[in-house]
């Protein structure tokens, strides 16, 4: 099979989005589709082009709880050329949307999967830089109710944010 030519639309899409991301909070459709993260007292994320088109590498570094501890992942997303989703690599059945805020300083992603294994729909947000205004909470808040995500969480951000090596 023959990789998909890149489309002019995703190149941009890459290279608004490419770089250092803070996450700071998150809406999701139940308490329990938050519990994984509620021991991150910080995250920063790193997003990045593979060289193979149509692909991009997301790493990110996790700041646990009251500890020193860190903790680092990576992904690999396929950008579909019909939807503009994200898709990540092995997860067929979970999508990403990406909705832009704040000129490029902000961006949220609506996860979505349907799936044996869970289920889940979450909203998360992401800044250049860790703080949030009151407006752009007020917003986030506003887009989750308008989503029917009633859970929010806030990462306490209480401590620097882990390096990404």
């Amino acid at each position: 099979m023959r990789p998909q030519p890149e489309t002019k639309t995703q190149t941009s899409m890459v290279q608004k989005y490419s770089g250092k991301w803070y996450f700071i909070m998150m809406a999701a459709d139940s308490d329990s589709s938050l519990l994984r993260f509620r021991d991150i007292d910080s995250a920063v994320f790193h997003l990045t082009i593979v060289k193979e088109k149509g692909k991009l590498l997301l790493r990110g570094a996790f700041r646990l709880g009251d500890t020193a501890d860190c903790l680092s992942r990576q992904w690999t997303y396929h950008i579909s050329n019909e939807t503009q989703e994200m898709i990540l690599e092995g997860r067929p059945e979970q999508s990403t949307e990406i909705f832009v805020k704040d000129g490029n300083n902000h961006i949220m992603l609506l996860e979505t999967q349907e799936g044996e294994l869970e289920t889940f729909r979450r909203l998360m947000l992401y800044g250049r830089s860790p703080t949030l205004t009151d407006n752009l909470r007020l917003d986030f808040k506003h887009r989750a109710h308008c989503l029917n995500l009633t859970s929010i969480l806030v990462l306490k951000q209480a401590q620097a944010p882990c390096e990404i090596s």
